[in-house]
């Protein structure tokens, strides 16, 4: 482990490295991968409408000495170059004090919650922009060994995949450092992974965030449907064109055909900071959609759950 450790600093550094030069280098956040979780059995099932879903124990991995001694490992170098890194397993000690809070106000005004999961808190609270997943699992056969890794970074706000990386060792004598082993594997792609980042990096500054948007209409009795007119114009008109003047170049997707009730757009960018140079989520962005509403007189709530996913729900505040 201490030769995969050794590898992981020099991989972490050598991006470091590379970013530097950059024009604004992005906040990460490290955690386990799923495959890692699960293979260490740290997850959590629950069951939603007959699916089966598996979810990440990051109590539990936080804790394991492998995963602590990587990230350190990482966490290390990056505080030596000054490059911003969010302590998850911090934050979500922290957000175990908040969610006691939460739910001790919740029951008492309302006895409901808004269904969440513990990566998108961890995401929604410590506002990384890119998370970078990390995981890795070896077998030893007498004096060979072989080590397969992978280390992906995903876009916090869109959950997709920038810049994954993999190698696999193959079987090696037990005498060969591990890291020389990976070195060996890892060079004809390390380069691509890094340069990778960089372009990407790059596209945000440029091109804004990308983001989800979903306006549901809530069966209030009212008779509302996007149909519905304020101010002469329908109330889906009212919202693509919105979507459309708040977007970076007018980027976006409409998801969903003209429906009575729902309107959904993905690949919409956004800009990463507000006029007042603060950072820019899926719900900041949407309460300038929800403002529209209020100015209409419709009433309207903002039930974004995730740093990439607005939701915004018309007929209930």
């Amino acid at each position: 482990m201490n030769t995969f450790i050794k590898f992981i600093m020099g991989m972490a550094s050598m991006i470091i490295t590379i970013h530097s030069l950059s024009a604004a280098p992005p906040k990460l956040m490290i955690v386990p991968d799923k495959s890692w979780c699960n293979e260490k059995g740290y997850i959590i099932e629950t069951e939603r409408n007959g699916k089966k879903i598996i979810r990440e124990d990051y109590d539990k991995a936080f804790m394991d000495n492998d995963f602590r001694n990587v990230s350190l490992a990482i966490k290390q170098v990056m505080a030596e170059r000054g490059f911003p890194l969010v302590d998850a397993e911090t934050q979500l000690e922290t957000d175990d004090e908040d969610e006691a809070f939460d739910e001790a106000f919740e029951g008492a005004e309302t006895g409901t919650e808004v269904a969440t999961n513990a990566y998108d808190e961890l995401l929604k609270r410590a506002k990384p922009d890119i998370t970078l997943k990390i995981g890795w699992n070896g077998s030893v056969y007498g004096t060979l060994y072989s080590m397969e890794y992978r280390i992906e970074a995903v876009d916090s706000y869109s959950n997709k995949s920038v810049a994954p990386i993999a190698g696999n060792t193959g079987e090696v004598r037990r005498s060969v450092p591990l890291s020389t082993a990976i070195k060996q594997t890892a060079k004809n792609n390390m380069d691509q992974f890094c340069a990778t980042l960089i372009e990407y990096f790059d596209d945000l500054q440029i091109n804004g965030r990308e983001i989800r948007l979903d306006v549901r209409i809530l069966d209030t009795g009212e008779g509302i449907t996007m149909n519905s007119e304020y101010g002469g114009q329908e109330l889906g008109n009212i919202i693509y064109e919105w979507v459309s003047d708040n977007t970076i170049n007018h980027q976006f997707s409409q998801r969903s055909g003209r429906q009575r009730n729902m309107q959904r757009y993905d690949q919409v960018r956004i800009p990463m900071f507000d006029t007042n140079g603060r950072p820019m989520d899926a719900g900041r962005w949407a309460d300038g959609l929800r403002k529209i509403f209020q100015s209409f007189g419709l009433k309207s709530e903002n039930a974004s759950t995730s740093l990439g996913a607005a939701r915004i729900y018309i007929g209930e505040k």
